[in-house]
């Protein structure tokens, strides 16, 4: 069992590196969301801190497209677009605002998203 201060700050300047050395019953106790995609869009894991922050529910979200039948409200220039001229550049490190979320459409969310060690990418939200 990983100690709670043993796990990484949502802050940590490698975070994505950190979250992959957790195993997936500490991520999903971690006090914010994380998300990991692969390359092609597709939720690879979704943990259950981001279940239940977002109020999502329980839904299985395993090899679904993230865009277009999770989050459509982010497959948009602002957020979606972001994401991909980023990763078309090389440097996916990103952290930013976003205004939405399932429970609370109003509620600001901090998002950070970098690259997975083996391909796609991993989003992490964090609410504000």
């Amino acid at each position: 069992m990983i100690d709670a201060c043993e796990l990484p700050d949502f802050d940590a300047p490698r975070l994505a590196m950190a979250i992959e050395a957790l195993p997936s019953e500490a991520v999903d106790t971690l006090p914010f969301g994380a998300i990991r995609l692969g390359d092609d869009g597709k939720v690879e894991y979704y943990s259950a801190a981001e279940r239940h922050l977002s109020g999502s529910g329980d839904h299985d979200r395993l090899g679904l497209d993230f865009f277009s039948q999770i989050a459509p409200c982010m497959d948009n220039a602002d957020f979606r677009g972001r994401v991909e001229r980023a990763r078309a550049s090389g440097k996916l490190d990103l952290e930013f605002s976003h205004v939405g979320d399932f429970e609370d459409r109003d509620r600001e969310l901090t998002v950070r998203i970098q690259s997975a060690s083996t391909g796609g990418y991993w989003i992490f939200m964090r609410r504000d």
